[in-house]
């Protein structure tokens, strides 16, 4: 996943200076929820003010998740709740105690030291590693990768542990956010017909030799899947940009977005954990996606794209989809409906509410039931 944070990262660089600036000052405002923002640059978290955030986000994250906050400001009037978005595993704030957390970025499947503390947790990235059954199930290149992984994140949640104490029986609510979208720009779906390119993928590359990250692994199965299917398929419009790690052209956000929104089918391998951004980023264009089994998470189930075991079987199943524009059609409409009712802002503001809400006192229910509406 991408994410830095420094004075000096780059897209954030202005960000970070406008929440440092003048010892990051605390809006307050006369509303009942608060909603805090804790960057790693920052010292504390910084209270936000809808109406003095800068006019123009970087293309990161930071969009979707703000516009998740917002949308749950919007729904939970006079709920008085303080919800905290954060990317810290184990510094805690006053501000967070008994909040609703949304811990970003962490890939190791790791709960916070502070969990007993908080209202609820929500975070990306899951809440258990995969069943073994799941890993052994994938491509054995990409499997005993992955199952190294697993090892050194059980490594770091025993270190964490004897460093924090053990955490107990926590009571905390605890859920699962998806990535949401990283680089891409605000775009209307294009109906899929109407899109000159047949195939997209746009990713970095990893030099050849040898690794331990299964997300390499599994991109170079794909590029070399990628490779047979544009031999095989010469009729076809592929359209990919490979670069390079440490070199190497990327498309800018502006150019990302244009280009994805351009593509009937976009290929989705896994990143450096067992999800990437660019699938999420497909779903919000309506693309048919093609992807590797993906992992057992809430926002998947249901999840219209096409899966494939091995990326060397891409040939084959490129050919039978763009054999079928009645199929493209309908996978291109269930992807944009998936997003709308799971994956957009305003359904995971709704899916947090949900969650919230069960078990809790009727009037609570009833508050939040009259805001949000049906």
């Amino acid at each position: 996943m991408r994410f830095c944070f420094s004075a000096t990262c780059g897209p954030l660089t202005a960000l970070t200076t406008f929440f440092l600036a003048t010892d990051a000052p605390v809006y307050t405002l006369d509303m009942q929820n608060r909603f805090y923002l804790w960057l790693y640059s920052c010292a504390k978290p910084v209270q936000l003010d809808w109406n003095h955030l800068p006019p123009d986000l970087p293309a990161t994250d930071l969009r979707y998740f703000l516009g998740i906050f917002k949308h749950l400001d919007h729904l939970l009037t006079g709920a008085g709740m303080t919800f905290v978005l954060t990317w810290h595993l184990d510094a805690f704030h006053e501000v967070m105690q008994d909040a609703v957390i949304f811990l970003i970025g962490d890939e190791q499947y790791q709960m916070p030291s502070y969990l007993r503390h908080v209202r609820a947790l929500f975070k990306t990235g899951g809440l258990q590693p995969n069943p073994l059954r799941d890993t052994l199930g994938l491509p054995w290149p990409v499997a005993w990768r992955a199952l190294l992984r697993d090892a050194r994140n059980l490594g770091t949640r025993m270190r964490r542990r004897w460093r924090y104490g053990p955490s107990g029986k926590v009571a905390t609510l605890q859920g699962e956010l998806p990535l949401g979208y990283f680089q891409l720009c605000d775009a209307e779906p294009k109906p899929v017909n109407q899109r000159p390119v047949d195939v997209f993928f746009a990713g970095v590359q990893a030099a050849s030799g040898w690794t331990l990250r299964a997300s390499v692994a599994a991109r170079k199965q794909m590029a070399a899947g990628l490779a047979a299917a544009q031999a095989a398929l010469p009729q076809y419009r592929f359209e990919s940009w490979l670069a390079a790690f440490a070199s190497g052209r990327r498309l800018n956000p502006e150019e990302y977005t244009q280009a994805l929104s351009n593509a009937k089918i976009a290929l989705a391998p896994r990143g450096n954990f067992d999800e990437t951004f660019r699938l999420f980023e497909a779903a919000k264009l309506g693309c048919v996606i093609v992807s590797d089994p993906l992992p057992r998470r809430w926002y998947y189930q249901n999840c219209p794209l096409v899966s494939i075991h091995k990326w060397s079987a891409l040939p084959d199943v490129l050919k039978d989809l763009l054999a079928d524009p009645a199929r493209l059609a309908e996978l291109s409409l269930r992807t944009r409906q998936w997003w709308d009712t799971v994956l957009s802002k305003d359904a995971v503001a709704k899916y947090i509410i949900e969650q919230l809400t069960n078990g809790k006192p009727a009037a609570m229910r009833k508050c939040i039931s009259s805001s949000a509406g049906p």
